[in-house]
């Protein structure tokens, strides 16, 4: 509440000529309340918000940034065209031990590979098939042998994915796309 409650406050207690500005200084206030997120984080903090991706590990070098964005680029084409086997190629061994136990249990047995969950899964497994990476992705926060890749897509929506680094590579440990809520 103390923030909100500044916000409105200054801008009606400034005082000074036409030339002085009123505004509230939010990157200064940002800077304040997260002062540990550093880098291209930055850009998705949310005051007051879901930040728990920002505080994650650390931000990754610039090289793990962009090896990472290779590798989501492809799995991001294969999955919009719906090409499963192309798709499991860069899942996680983690999320796909997960995908098969989970589609073993609900087909009693019959599907029993990657590309047939994801397929029997469909929407339910990777959400709407739609290319959300135009770019890049713009900050990756690691910890250990896991990770989380964000991004702007179109129409100025965030996007997180997990990622995992097994083998020493990087693989999408998620289904889909997360629609980052502010």
């Amino acid at each position: 509440m103390g923030l909100a409650l500044f916000a409105f406050v200054v801008p009606a207690t400034g005082c000074g000529s036409d030339s002085e500005t009123t505004s509230v200084d939010t990157e200064g206030t940002s800077q304040r309340l997260y002062p540990r997120v550093h880098g291209p984080s930055r850009e998705f903090l949310i005051p007051g918000g879901d930040n728990i991706v920002q505080f994650f590990g650390h931000e990754a070098t610039p090289a793990e940034r962009e090896e990472a964005s290779r590798v989501i680029h492809i799995w991001m084409r294969a999955r919009v065209a719906e090409d499963w086997v192309k798709d499991c190629e860069y899942l996680s061994r983690f999320y796909v031990r997960a995908l098969l136990k989970d589609v073993r249990g609900v087909t009693d047995g019959r599907v029993t590979t990657c590309p047939g969950a994801l397929e029997y899964f469909g929407e339910n497994a990777s959400g709407k098939l739609v290319n959300t990476l135009t770019g890049p992705i713009d900050s990756l926060r690691l910890r250990g042998q896991r990770g989380y890749a964000q991004y702007h897509g179109p129409g100025e929506i965030d996007w997180i994915l997990p990622v995992r680094i097994e083998g020493g590579k990087f693989w999408v440990d998620i289904g889909g796309p997360i629609e980052r809520t502010r």
